[in-house]
């Protein structure tokens, strides 16, 4: 009997280990240039435990591996799919100066990065089940307190510190997007986690960690400031397609001054925003008749989108049913001529024509904490909040892809290009004028261009008929790449019907145009 038993243990113990799928591992990568032929060789060994076949991505970074953007087209040998692991693998790129634009203006700024997918399909259960309550408790008590610029600066800054800390920790891409409020600086603290296949794509993870000056902030907006940070210990993790941002945004409580200063000036050029996901007072719950003003109970998260992001919410009311039928999420369309639906981050996404998620517990409607010195740890219904954030972070790796993959990088290197190049040989460029984005877009919408040199500008919509709509820039602006914003309204301020527009820059006598929708 003792030896059946014993063999039935072994058994069952080789099966559990074998049911753990090992990620493939690529090492030993080196990247050789010979500018002279414009080739770049890269060599790599590829090891995977379960011998599976592997597909293998190739990307190319230009600015000392912050991004792996640059075009990647004619290449042969160990890429695509299958290659099966072994050692002295190898890839060529043959590369083509005239179509490689520097955003670093260093020599030795290249890298190879090889990606290594044995396509297994994670389990988005297991991802969700890793969030951990005791670990937001502690980081909230780490920061609970007045954190207002100018009632308690000390903690203020120390918040910004922590999180900074929290980023670097788990290895994320940390930055502080700083910027001028009255007579102090105010940073919002963003941390990166790139995605290796589609990475200009990305998702937002946020929550403001400011405080007003009279209350520990518990909820506005511990909570959220937490949930993001949980967010992002778990999923800095994992492997994924598209990029995950992390944001502690500062200065909301006085105007939401941090949100909008970086989405007129702080998001990448390169930046896609796919999807914004605000953490917004995500921790009070009520469970007594009459104490909410929307329901009667008050064991539910709101999920408040505009009708642009109305996709977002589908997604994450299908991660809450699928991941996590504890949480009850109540989704609600805003409407323009309701303020209480703008009161936090997400607005300013919304204005740009970004998707996002306004995601609450009610905050002052059912909180009656709210901006009082009782919003403290105690008050805080910490299952509740666990669970708004496993459906966040469910939802995020399911839209960013999560991945079974390797990751290897190799040494820098010198294509010997100069920044100064663009565009195919005997091409003459002098500025880049991007598709508009969101495209459609409803109420607004980013467009981005390049300037190479210090140049005279106009940016103007017009209707199909040729009449003139905006006029969104008229003045003289330095070389680098600029963002302006439309809000679909015209130039008397009304707002615009639905239909095709064209949005037109001229530079230098140059002229380039594209069209863009606006749905209503």
């Amino acid at each position: 009997m003792y030896r059946l038993i014993t063999i039935t243990l072994i058994f069952l113990l080789f099966a559990i280990a074998n049911a753990q799928n090992n990620a493939p591992q690529v090492s030993n990568v080196v990247a050789v240039a010979d500018t002279q032929n414009r080739v770049v060789t890269i060599t790599y060994d590829l090891s995977d435990v379960e011998q599976d076949s592997i597909k293998i991505d190739l990307r190319i970074s230009g600015d000392s591996g912050t991004t792996y953007l640059l075009l990647v087209d004619s290449t042969a040998g160990d890429i695509g799919y299958p290659i099966l692991p072994g050692i002295n693998k190898q890839i060529t790129w043959q590369y083509e100066p005239g179509l490689i634009k520097l955003s670093d203006q260093t020599s030795n700024c290249f890298r190879a990065k090889i990606i290594a997918d044995d396509l297994y399909e994670i389990d988005i259960q297991e991802i969700v089940n890793r969030v951990d309550s005791l670990a937001m408790r502690q980081d909230l008590q780490a920061i609970e307190g007045v954190r207002h610029f100018s009632a308690n600066p000390t903690a203020w800054a120390a918040t910004k510190t922590f999180i900074e800390n929290k980023f670097i920790a788990h290895n994320l891409q940390a930055r502080r997007h700083e910027f001028s409020y009255s007579n102090v600086t105010g940073a919002n603290i963003i941390g990166r986690h790139p995605g290796h296949t589609e990475e200009e794509k990305t998702y937002i993870v946020d929550g403001h960690f400011d405080t007003v000056s009279s209350t520990p902030g518990a909820d506005d907006n511990g909570s959220g400031t937490v949930g993001m940070l949980e967010a992002m210990r778990v999923l800095s993790g994992y492997q994924f397609a598209r990029t995950v941002v992390f944001i502690g945004f500062d200065l909301e409580e006085v105007g939401l001054v941090g949100s909008q200063r970086y989405v007129s000036e702080a998001i990448p050029h390169y930046q896609q925003t796919e999807g914004v996901f605000n953490f917004e007072m995500i921790g009070y719950t009520c469970h007594q008749a009459g104490c909410d003003a929307f329901r009667p109970l008050g064991n539910y998260i709101h999920n408040i989108y505009d009708v642009n992001s109305s996709s977002l919410r589908v997604v994450f009311d299908q991660a809450a049913a699928a991941y996590v039928p504890g949480l009850v999420v109540l989704s609600t369309q805003a409407t323009p001529d309701n303020p209480n639906f703008r009161r936090s981050d997400h607005a300013r996404f919304w204005d740009a024509g970004i998707k996002a998620l306004f995601l609450t517990d009610g905050a002052n409607f059912r909180n009656p904490h709210y901006h009082q010195p009782g919003d403290n740890t105690t008050t805080l219904d910490y299952t509740f909040m666990t669970n708004v954030v496993k459906t966040t972070v469910a939802t995020v790796a399911k839209l960013a892809g999560v991945r079974h993959s390797g990751v290897g990088l190799s040494n820098f290197f010198d294509l010997n290009v100069t920044s100064t190049s663009q565009g195919p040989p005997n091409q003459v460029n002098t500025f880049v004028l991007k598709q508009n984005f969101p495209n459609p877009f409803n109420p607004g919408t980013t467009i981005e261009y390049t300037l190479e040199k210090s140049s005279e500008i106009t940016l103007k919509i017009f209707n199909l008929l040729g009449e003139e709509i905006r006029i969104l820039a008229n003045k003289t602006q330095a070389a680098g790449t600029h963002r302006v914003i439309w809000d679909g309204r015209n130039n008397t301020g009304k707002r615009v019907t639905s239909g095709v527009y064209v949005y037109k820059i001229e530079v230098d006598s140059q002229l380039l145009a594209k069209k863009m929708v606006m749905l209503r």
